[in-house]
């Protein structure tokens, strides 16, 4: 029964968080029990309970008399998350070259290999930028980098910080745009500078390229929110989290990353 219960709330979670990401709930729309009860053909209190996760993780809000809408990032926050993002993985960065284990370093290369595998691919198809399919494999591959980086520093609370505060998943959300060649060769350099002062065991190094790499990042995505400010159109394209399918690609390269480092170490 238990188990049911559960099944039906990550259900209703899962579908309401596909919505937001997708654009079929607006950042700044009411997020109704009943009508996503309706739509996902379960009882309102799966939903609720849903609905009361995403809050805690910032997604959704309670605005009095008005009820639960989605929530619209504001300039002020996506500036915090990128600050808290710089001093934790550059600090991670740091302890990583000092601390990482060989079978890591297979791994963050391969991460990096697959960047340079969506840059061809994107270069030989002669389109402009990536598409569903690329977006969603060089975004899962981009945070798995940033996340396998945190876990080889080795700090625990670094790492629960992290997840507890989903820093990663709205920063690399709030990041929605075209991906162009220029892009994604960029990310690829840049995670190659990273990968060498870590495997040199050049811990100061690797900090500041990662606090250059993260406030390059917060500059070009404040750019981005300006202009839709100004064009009129309000920041309604970054809703602060991920679509399932990318969130999907994330987990299942953990699990290979996970069964890669179980293989190296029973080798």
């Amino acid at each position: 029964m238990a188990a049911n219960k559960e099944s039906l709330r990550q259900q209703a979670y899962s579908h309401i968080h596909d919505r937001i990401a997708s654009g079929g709930l607006r950042p700044g729309s009411v997020v109704s029990e009943l009508s996503l009860a309706k739509e996902i053909g379960i009882s309102r209190t799966p939903v609720r309970e849903a609905i009361r996760q995403l809050q805690t993780e910032g997604l959704v809000e309670q605005v009095p008399r008005y009820g639960t809408i989605v929530r619209t990032p504001r300039r002020r926050e996506l500036i915090e998350l990128f600050q808290l993002r710089e001093a934790l993985e550059s600090f991670a960065a740091s302890l990583a070259a000092a601390t990482i284990l060989p079978e890591d370093l297979g791994l963050l290369e391969r991460l990096c290999q697959q960047h340079a595998d969506v840059a061809r691919e994107l270069e030989a198809s002669g389109r402009r930028a990536l598409d569903g399919d690329m977006v969603r494999r060089f975004l899962a591959a981009d945070m798995a980098f940033h996340m396998l980086l945190i876990r080889a520093a080795g700090n625990g609370r670094i790492m629960k910080l992290v997840n507890d505060s989903h820093v990663l998943m709205k920063v690399f959300a709030s990041k929605q745009q075209d991906y162009d060649l220029g892009l994604v060769i960029g990310a690829h350099q840049v995670h190659r500078q990273i990968l060498d002062a870590v495997r040199r065991r050049d811990g100061e190094s690797a900090r500041e390229i990662m606090a250059r790499h993260i406030r390059a990042s917060l500059k070009e995505t404040l750019a981005r929110y300006d202009a839709m400010l100004v064009e009129g159109e309000g920041p309604a394209d970054a809703a602060l989290t991920l679509p399932q399918s990318v969130v999907e690609e994330l987990a299942k390269i953990e699990d290979e990353l996970t069964d890669a480092t179980e293989v190296s170490g029973t080798a």
